[in-house]
């Protein structure tokens, strides 16, 4: 299978470039999912599975600038399936907590009915509804996740590194997922040919953004202050759990987050 996997420089697409080194690769410069020319213009003759890896994910800009979060997280996934319809090929589609909004504190499962709290979760729940335009489709919906990239271990660290001490917010709650098992977990389900819904997440305990940065600087010296949302006001309204019930079909793949996180801190730059 040739795979096109698109928002190629992100987390997710690098994880799967280091997985799936032959399939092809496309960031925005090279194809503006949002874009019907550029969809038509592109070339499809080899392609037969398409991974969409794009996303808005600045949940913040797309209060203030909802336009651009809508054309790539909902148009760009509607111009995707539509072309997988044309040529009958399977599509993911990798979709987000944010589309449930405020659920009761346990895991989410993937029958929890759509209720997005802001401009960012809206888009992804509309980019779940054109996903389905393709014949043969899977939708994965993911949390909190990390990788080669620009996230949140990074920022814990730098910010630690640079003032001795971070401020975390502990009354959000949910799970880490590393990039590199999220994407093997879509490789072994595109294998399988499984289609519908499925949740892909970090396993294990279900923490507060404030213990995963506890569990980042523990040794280093560096001080969490714990802190309420309210303490740290941003444009979109967050809600306070987000940890999803993953499907058995990825159980084995998705690591513990303890365990992912300890291994990533251990064998990557993160600084």
């Amino acid at each position: 299978m040739v795979l096109l996997v698109t928002g190629a420089d992100g987390q997710l697409g690098n994880a799967l470039r280091d997985l799936v080194p032959d399939a092809r690769y496309a960031n925005r410069r090279d194809l503006d999912i949002s874009s019907y020319a550029e969809i038509a213009a592109f070339d499809w003759s080899e392609i037969d599975g398409i991974v969409n890896a794009a996303a808005w994910t600045a949940v913040d800009d797309a209060e203030y600038d909802p336009q651009r979060a809508w054309a790539t997280n909902a148009t760009g996934v509607a111009l995707l399936a539509e072309r997988a319809r044309k040529t009958d090929i399977p599509f993911v589609q990798v979709s987000s907590d944010y589309v449930f909004g405020i659920t009761p504190p346990t895991p989410i499962p993937i029958t929890a009915p759509l209720r997005p709290i802001n401009c960012y979760g809206i888009t992804k729940a509309a980019g779940e509804l054109a996903a389905q335009l393709a014949p043969r489709w899977l939708i994965v919906r993911t949390s909190w996740v990390y990788g080669d990239g620009r996230n949140f271990v990074r920022r814990v660290r730098g910010l630690a590194e640079r003032y001795g001490e971070v401020n975390v917010v502990d009354d959000q709650f949910g799970r880490p997922t590393h990039a590199g098992d999220l994407a093997a977990a879509i490789l072994s389900l595109l294998g399988s040919k499984q289609q519908g819904f499925v949740h892909a997440a970090g396993g294990g305990d279900v923490v507060s953004w404030a213990d995963i940065a506890e569990f980042i600087l523990d040794g280093t010296g560096r001080k969490v202050n714990r802190v309420p949302t309210s303490a740290n006001p941003g444009f979109a309204k967050r809600q306070p759990y987000s940890a999803l019930k993953n499907s058995e079909s990825v159980e084995k793949t998705m690591r513990h987050w303890r365990v992912a996180l300890a291994g990533y801190l251990t064998n990557e730059t993160v600084t």
